[in-house]
């Protein structure tokens, strides 16, 4: 599994690649760059994107249903899983649902892999820093501003050790 510290350096290398300067980050900008077609698809409420690649054919599909925030996050994870060079599970043909991950199974490392390189993407540390010392710790902002959940936006900040930092 790679580190926080490759996933860091993938991420900030797409961002400047692509020209962006600010949040919210144009992920579709990123997977078009990467050759990625993203496919808005009908997908049950539970599942929310897969990747296809097949010869030179690389699409990454979304759950039409999901709102903005979810969609922009489903599209970094697809990418996530792409450039750390995860292997495709096949669990008996079944869809890996969302809710029920147990990161201490081997093949849900991936995902949180991913789910680190999507926050790495979205959430970029040097972006987050400069905003937070604009508009200090008000997370309607910030999540408005990078176009994320919530939730997503306290896990990264908490993560880095940002929110304890800017609450003070």
């Amino acid at each position: 599994m790679s580190t926080g510290v490759n996933n860091r350096d993938q991420a900030m290398s797409l961002i400047k690649m692509t020209g962006i300067t600010h949040a919210p980050i144009d992920v579709e900008k990123v997977a078009q760059r990467l050759g990625f077609t993203i496919i808005e698809a009908d997908f049950p409420d539970n599942y929310s994107g897969e990747i296809f690649i097949e010869g030179n054919v690389k699409s990454i599909g979304i759950n039409k249903n999901h709102n903005s925030s979810r969609k922009r996050f489903s599209i970094a994870h697809e990418l996530g899983h792409y450039l750390n060079a995860h292997q495709n599970f096949d669990d008996g043909g079944e869809m890996l649902d969302d809710i029920n991950f147990d990161f201490t199974n081997p093949i849900h490392r991936q995902e949180k892999e991913a789910n680190m390189f999507a926050a790495e993407l979205l959430m970029p540390k040097d972006f987050l820093i400069k905003d937070l010392n604009e508009f200090g710790l008000d997370i309607n902002k910030l999540k408005e501003k990078y176009d994320v959940s919530e939730q997503s936006m306290w896990i990264r900040l908490t993560s880095l050790r940002l929110a304890e930092k800017y609450s003070k």
